[in-house]
């Protein structure tokens, strides 16, 4: 049953790839051949797919194909080249066709392309789409004092089995979480294809602890600008900004507001850009509050966003579990939050009885799905959407406490608390023993989501469409960026400043690399990502064919509008070698590109740990109804749905 499962999961992601990726050049292509159409112009071929000719039929002089392969589609069009004399495939000449016609047929391509995006943009308006959860602030969780960098030797495959002879475990990148920038000169013993290697190795200082980032503060802005979606739109203005130095600004422990300013280093497990070496969190966010309770009457709400309690930063569920366990002689509760962008404070609440975040009244963001019939959960009662606040007294904080729970249950009846629809239910429910894979595991048959890092968003399709030109645009500026300013050095300006994300061509992704990240956004977020992403491709699809470039629809749109201002057609052999060396370029640029996306996807393959570090930074918990993470579903395999 798992392997028809895990085929039937690859089976509509391919077809999905396949058909909405190709979609988005016919609609293109489409575009090329209605204008064209339209005004007049001599159309050979129209063509959805590509490769050897499978079906087709000729309405009046255009013939109509269905091809091999099928990855969107082209249109046959000699009269758009700007040549001396266009020519049909048999080589009968035909009538220069005129700028206006050119533009309309070249502009259409991309014209089509937004109405498309629009259209989908406007079904997932009404359907909702998956956005980060809303925080204006994000918690600096980790700094390391010393950067994870591979060289000197060492790579990033290696495991570190200990450092100037201390035994250790792990990987370099989590090594360094537990250095102290006083160890400058280090012997670093790691195991390599199970050989043992002593490397010497000479650490660097990580500029984010340099500059004065520690675990604790809350940034609120970068490079003076604020954010609405926490630590995702966070590390996006980290890594695009424009200025060699990224401004973070800070409330520290005290509440104090400062800015830190720091020059980002190279991370490699990013693939060199400028990422952040630090870890950050959006605020802990309430599932649930449970009726009659200190939490309910003292007026907190689901969805509030703790930020302290009594004064000390609160970053994670533990967090909170461990500051109620510290606090637990205090006679009252003083707690900060922000609800809606507003940060609120609530003094005076009464320290309940058990230092339990259940009995203050607050339920976490682990919600029950999908309970398989005839398992312990199912005949407990236990229904989908369910929050789950306990179990045998002990607070239901995250996916992992509750399935350990469960695992060490040695299959004794337990007490589950859930909050359903705004009311708390008691149930009885006792785990069963189950064979998975050769090994004894109790069970109960119930499948988790944990903390909302996501939410189901209602953006416009105009914001969608916007959002995608901002992103495109920045991406371009940062491209060029050196480019400018080694223009600008030659005229004798002033150069401009090398951006800190060190953004280059190299990070740029082709057809392999967009379906890489189309598969992947499938996997974690189901057919909401999936057509986010569609939509994505095809608004860039759009602007980037607008670029007043030779060869794409944006340069054929010059050639018409040169040839309206000087009232005569462009030189040939001027058009000729511009159009061979764009070609050529772009030729070689996919191949360049393709060779990158090659060599990330052979690295996924290869080790699937590569940025693990980041990946566990990035990684959210997704809310009721989102498909489990990877990770979660890799557990969620092992357990047999537990």
């Amino acid at each position: 049953m798992n392997n028809l499962a895990f085929l039937f999961s690859m089976f509509w992601k391919i077809i999905f790839i396949t058909f909405f990726f190709g979609l988005c050049i016919f609609v293109h292509e489409f575009g090329h051949l209605l204008a064209s159409l339209w005004r007049g112009l001599h159309v050979e071929k129209f063509s959805i797919g590509f490769g050897k000719r499978i079906w087709g039929f000729t309405i009046g002089k255009v013939e109509y194909v269905v091809s091999l392969l099928p990855f969107g589609g082209y249109v046959m069009l000699p009269q758009l080249d700007p040549t001396d004399r266009p020519l049909t495939s048999d080589g009968k000449e035909l009538p220069f066709s005129s700028p206006g016609d050119r533009i309309a047929a070249a502009f259409a391509g991309p014209f089509f392309n937004v109405i498309f995006g629009f259209f989908l943009a406007s079904i997932m308006w009404m359907v909702g789409v998956w956005e980060p959860a809303p925080a204006h602030s994000c918690i600096v969780t980790e700094v390391p004092q010393v950067l994870p960098l591979y060289n000197q030797g060492l790579k990033l495959s290696d495991r570190v089995i200990a450092v100037d002879g201390e035994p250790v475990e792990g990987y370099w990148d989590d090594i360094c979480a537990t250095l102290s920038t006083e160890r400058e000169e280090l012997k670093l013993t790691v195991l390599r294809s199970g050989e043992k290697h002593e490397i010497p190795y000479r650490t660097e200082p990580n500029p984010e602890w340099l500059a004065g980032l520690r675990p604790g503060q809350r940034i609120i802005a970068v490079n003076d600008k604020p954010f609405k979606k926490g630590v995702e739109e966070m590390t996006t203005e980290y890594v695009f900004s424009k200025k060699a130095e990224v401004k973070l600004t800070v409330l520290d422990n005290e509440g104090m507001q400062r800015d830190i300013s720091l020059k980002p280093a190279p991370n490699p497990l990013m693939e060199n850009l400028g990422f952040p070496f630090f870890h950050a969190v959006n605020p802990l966010s309430i599932g649930g509050i449970i009726p009659g309770s200190i939490a309910e009457q003292a007026g907190l709400k689901p969805g509030d966003q703790l930020l302290e309690l009594n004064g000390k930063a609160l970053d994670t569920s533990s967090s909170l579990l461990k500051l109620l366990q510290e606090e637990a002689d205090a006679k009252n509760l003083t707690i900060r939050l922000n609800r809606q962008g507003k940060e609120l404070l609530f003094e005076d609440l009464p320290m309940p009885a058990a230092p339990r975040a259940s009995a203050l009244g607050i339920a976490f963001n682990v919600r029950a799905e999908m309970p398989l019939p005839g398992m312990p959960a199912k005949e407990a009662g236990v229904q989908h959407g369910d929050i789950l606040v306990s179990i045998d007294s002990t607070d239901v904080s995250d996916v992992g406490t509750f399935i350990d729970k469960i695992k060490n249950s040695e299959g004794r009846s337990m007490e589950l608390a859930v909050l359903r629809d705004g009311k708390l239910l008691n149930l009885k429910i006792q785990p069963a023993l189950n064979q998975v894979e050769g090994q004894s595991v109790y069970q109960i048959g119930l499948k988790l989501s944990g903390e909302a890092g996501k939410i189901i968003g209602h953006p416009s399709p105009w914001r969608q469409f916007t959002s995608v030109v901002e992103q495109t645009g920045r991406t371009l500026q940062l491209l060029f960026a050196p480019l400018v300013g080694k223009v600008k050095s030659l005229s004798g300006a002033q150069s401009a400043e090398r951006p800190a994300s060190n953004i280059q061509v190299r990070h740029m992704s082709g057809p392999l690399g967009i379906i890489m990240m189309l598969w992947y956004k499938l996997k974690l977020e189901g057919l909401r990502g999936g057509f986010s992403f569609i939509i994505l491709i095809t608004f860039s699809l759009a602007i980037i064919n607008l670029l007043p470039l030779p060869i794409l629809d944006g340069g054929h749109i010059v050639y018409a509008l040169l040839e309206l201002i000087f009232r005569r057609r462009l030189p040939t052999k001027l058009v000729a070698i511009l159009q061979n060396t764009f070609a050529a370029l772009l030729i070689g640029l996919m191949l360049y590109i393709t060779a990158f996306d090659g060599k990330r996807l052979m690295q996924r393959l290869s080790f699937g740990r590569q940025s693990h570090k980041i990946a566990e930074e990035m990684k959210q918990e997704i809310p009721e109804e989102a498909p489990a993470t990877p990770e979660a579903e890799t557990e969620l395999e092992l357990q047999n749905g537990q």
